[in-house]
């Protein structure tokens, strides 16, 4: 089939955030509206989706007299004190899977449902400016995952047409973001991930470095 470019959802997938977002949910909601908010549950609702997303669908579960935007504001204010100390750490074989596709010359970039500081905060930190051409956040379209509108935004900008990409992701919601766009899909199973439902994915592999591999082999 020929893969032109290959693309990368961001938390989950590139670096080990979902644990931090589950952490900071936890307490947010602890802390300020005395809710148990346990991992089942967002493995179930909230792995993998938008914070504001995520905040309505809070509101509406837990019966919250809050507007949704508050609440994101109130996660990403924490979300940020947390950045501040120390930046998502890498996922697994990411720089080993990087490396690979750069050595095979095809195009690479982010498309992903956080906010413009996440993603480039991580990509300054761990040094990966030289790996990709293009980073996609939710900041850069009208609809986030699971629209297809960031990863669409990514093949354009690189160049390519979206049944040429691979996209690379963690969640439900990032495989339908992928497949609406028409592109090629692997879902990576780490530790939140595996809890969830990946079976529209087109392949399923346990590192990047796998992901990356299958990729350049088609």
């Amino acid at each position: 089939m020929g893969i032109a470019a290959i693309i990368f959802d961001h938390d989950g997938t590139l670096v080990d955030s979902e644990g931090v977002h589950f952490t900071i949910w936890q307490q947010l909601l602890s802390d300020n509206f005395g809710i148990k908010f346990n991992k089942q549950e967002y493995l179930n609702h909230h792995c993998g989706t938008p914070t504001l997303r995520n905040a309505e669908l809070i509101v509406q579960q837990h019966g919250l007299n809050l507007n949704p935007q508050d609440l994101c504001d109130l996660k990403q204010q924490a979300l940020q004190v947390v950045l501040n100390r120390n930046p998502f750490p890498l996922m697994p074989f990411a720089l080993e899977a990087l490396d690979l596709g750069k050595q095979a010359g095809v195009k690479m970039g982010v498309a992903t449902g956080a906010n413009h500081s996440e993603v480039t905060s991580s990509i300054s930190s761990h040094k990966l400016e030289d790996f990709f051409q293009t980073i996609v956040s939710k900041d850069d379209v009208d609809n986030s995952k699971p629209a297809p509108d960031t990863y669409l935004k990514a093949a354009l900008e690189l160049g390519v047409e979206p049944r040429e990409c691979m996209a690379i992701e963690d969640s439900l919601t990032g495989i339908r973001a992928a497949q609406a766009a028409g592109m090629t899909c692997i879902a990576v199973t780490y530790a939140f991930s595996k809890h969830q439902d990946l079976s529209l994915a087109d392949y399923r592999v346990d590192n990047l470095k796998q992901a990356v591999e299958i990729a350049l082999g088609l």
